[in-house]
């Protein structure tokens, strides 16, 4: 009765809530979105991951971070070189740029164990971690 003494219509008024709807969920951020990292970060995570990258055969090559937004002391660095292909960086403190390599990707696939002993799984999930799920029927996907 009131929607239509304001002008509304049964279909506009479901219009409406549609849109609204909508407009709240694209509002709300994904689970799992790990961001990019900030000039800072990104520095130091660049500089860490080309340190521990082997060169044997040529030069590694950086290719950006992503950080976890779960747990913003884990961040994801991508830098390829021969049997290299990233390196998960931790840091004591959510905000500072004092990063450590605490794990490295490469040569393979690596274990989901390996991955799990270094990092809680939704950081892993949120990075996009991938690995060895089970050895024996050589499943693969997301460690976390």
């Amino acid at each position: 009765m009131l929607a239509r003494q304001v002008g509304f219509t049964r279909n506009s008024s479901l219009v409406a809530l549609a849109v609204v709807a909508g407009a709240l969920c694209a509002a709300v951020p994904s689970a799992e979105a790990a961001r990019r990292p900030t000039r800072a970060e990104g520095t130091a995570i660049k500089r860490l991951a080309l340190e521990v990258c082997p060169t044997p055969v040529g030069p590694c090559r950086y290719s950006g971070a992503r950080v976890s937004t779960r747990n913003p002391r884990f961040a994801w660095a991508n830098a390829i070189g021969e049997g290299f292909s990233g390196a998960l960086v931790k840091r004591p403190r959510p905000h500072g740029t004092n990063f450590k390599v605490v794990g490295t990707g490469g040569g393979g696939i690596s274990s989901c164990s390996y991955w799990r002993k270094r990092a809680p799984r939704p950081v892993l999930r949120d990075l996009r971690i991938g690995g060895l799920l089970n050895a024996a029927a050589g499943t693969s996907g997301n460690c976390g």
